[in-house]
């Protein structure tokens, strides 16, 4: 676009002179209006260069006043009016209000025709537009044979780079640097981030601008030099962001239009590895469905078929069971979190050195991952800690909560069903815990160990529970409250403080509450087998509850 500072040094406008608002001239024209009387002034667009006469400002004060209110709505990138026909000069009033706005206020002299001045500048912004489309288009063809190139995103950087003479920087959607090219010789890149002079790049600030302006990119200047930042995204779904820092210390109209192509071009790379990805996880997932569900599945052939995906099956394996829990009926409806959920496994499982394959589903994950401790300790803690980055990753976009479970770890391709199961069953389960956590081992559940296999076996647990709770679950009405009560105080190993101040009551409180346990159960806590059957009976009351539930 043509700045008002440019316009006025066109030839036409040789002989105007600029009365007030000079602060204002980098102010861009995208639009020129010649009015002769203004009479609404709601009507004009931000950035237009207004021509008027000034007719009847003389005698006419509310149509000065009108003007005024105009100049301070400071939508218009400046003002030109014209002396020696209707006003000899501009009025001081008009002059003040174009300074304190910052508006450009310029005087035409009646030597020049209104013909003369509207021409000169809309001949001048219709030359640069059609400059701006050639380079386009120029741009759109060298972006259209590097898309087509299959170069890899470096190469693509580095070409990227040569062509805008900016160094460029693609970030994944946590703000970790995932791939770039620097040109400037003042500039540091180290893992965590970019440094100019050791004053480092905040991206996050950046973005957040973005998101709180909902714009299609962002830009500014540092350490004087242009940057422009955009997001690399296909519909709604973000992979990262890309940033352009020019070499040079000013920045043009075709910096924009680069900046949409390269982000385009970004976005396609991004497009087709994970379009890759998802044909590899078609046919990887098939497998792992197939593994999961069949107890009798054939070993060489299921080893054949791994192999052939990159993955070795004869490995020591675990399953870790991702799932989302929705908050409403609407999040379930309209969020397939599933492919959320394997981008970022993917991406947390990429980093480490362990296979992997990802069975995503409509609100969960399943994954297949090796495990190579040299203990059943080390092994827990490895699968963990690829729970903890994903769940980390997960929150920082999304806060539908994600629980995961993870399963043991067996050799044989024929237990790695019962690993699927333990996962599931971890996460199934994992609200009848004491303490609640979002990752959960399946060795975690403990007792309930037992309570699974008599549930699987077709074992009743109402006989067992209510033998010992007695007259706490008779009827319709359990008394829930009190075995909440009984459970805490038998989990922090029957001390008083301790469990009044969990459950938020007074001691004198919960020593009532124990009496109400012994009268309706008949029997006494502080003996140590009654307290044992009694902790039993209420795990398996919460698991038969929970089982009914779900």
């Amino acid at each position: 676009m043509l700045t008002i500072k440019e316009a006025l040094k066109l030839p036409a406008l040789h002989e105007t002179i600029i009365r007030a608002g000079e602060s204002g001239t980098d102010h861009t024209i995208k639009w020129v209006t010649t009015v002769e009387i203004i009479e609404d002034i709601s009507r004009f667009q931000e950035g237009e260069f207004l021509v008027t006469t000034g007719f009847g400002l003389n005698e006419d004060t509310p149509y000065k006043e009108r003007l005024i209110s105009l100049i301070k709505e400071k939508k218009l990138a400046g003002m030109a009016l014209y002396t020696g026909f209707y006003i000899p000069h501009i009025p001081d009033e008009l002059i003040d209000a174009a300074d304190d706005a910052g508006l450009p206020l310029i005087e035409i002299p009646p030597s020049i025709n209104f013909s003369t001045v509207t021409k000169a500048i809309l001949e001048q912004m219709a030359n640069r537009q059609i400059r701006i489309l050639e380079d386009s288009l120029s741009i759109h063809k060298e972006m259209t044979k590097l898309a087509l190139s299959n170069d890899g995103l470096d190469q693509i950087l580095k070409k990227l780079s040569e062509l805008t003479h900016s160094s460029m920087f693609v970030f994944d959607d946590m703000f970790q640097l995932h791939a770039y090219v620097k040109r400037h010789g003042q500039m540091q890149v180290e893992k965590n981030g970019i440094y100019m002079n050791n004053d480092p790049f905040s991206l996050k600030d950046y973005v957040d601008v973005l998101s709180r302006e909902e714009k299609r990119f962002h830009h500014y200047v540092w350490h004087n030099f242009p940057c422009f930042l955009t997001p690399v995204k296909t519909g709604e779904f973000i992979y990262g962001y890309l940033l352009m820092i020019n070499e040079k210390t000013y920045s043009s109209e075709m910096d924009e239009v680069i900046l949409e192509h390269v982000a385009t071009l970004i976005g396609i790379e991004f497009v087709k590895e994970y379009a890759i990805e998802e044909t590899e996880v078609r046919l990887q997932g098939e497998l792992v469905e197939e593994v999961l569900q069949k107890k009798d599945i054939d070993e060489n052939t299921a080893l054949r078929r791994g192999f052939k995906l990159g993955f070795d099956l004869s490995k020591k394996q675990a399953v870790l069971y991702a799932k989302v829990k929705m908050q409403s009926l609407f999040t379930k409806k309209h969020q397939d979190f599933g492919k959320q959920l394997h981008y970022i496994a993917s991406q947390q499982l990429s980093k480490s050195t362990s296979q992997s394959i990802l069975l995503p589903k409509t609100d969960a994950l399943v994954a297949l991952i090796e495990t190579n401790g040299p203990s059943k300790t080390e092994d827990k803690q490895q699968l963990r800690t690829y729970a903890e980055g994903i769940l980390k990753h997960w929150r920082f976009h999304y806060s539908e909560p994600l629980t995961i479970g993870i399963g043991r770890p067996y050799q044989s391709i024929g237990n790695l069903s019962t690993s699927g199961r333990e996962a599931e069953y971890a996460v199934s389960y994992s609200s009848l815990l004491l303490s609640k956590t979002d990752i959960i081992h399946y060795d975690d559940l403990g007792f309930y160990h037992l309570l699974i296999q008599m549930q699987e076996s077709g074992v009743p647990l109402e006989q067992f529970y209510s033998d010992y709770l007695g007259d706490l679950v008779k009827g319709d009405r359990h008394r829930t409250d009190l075995i909440l009560t009984l459970e805490t105080y038998l989990g922090h190993n029957c001390h008083i403080q301790q469990t009044a101040a969990k459950l938020y009551i007074h001691r004198h409180t919960l020593k009532y509450r124990l009496t109400q346990i012994e009268k309706k159960t008949g029997l006494n806590i502080d003996s140590a087998g009654d307290r044992l059957n009694l902790h039993l009976a209420v795990m398996a009351y919460k698991f038969s509850q929970a089982d009914s539930s779900a």
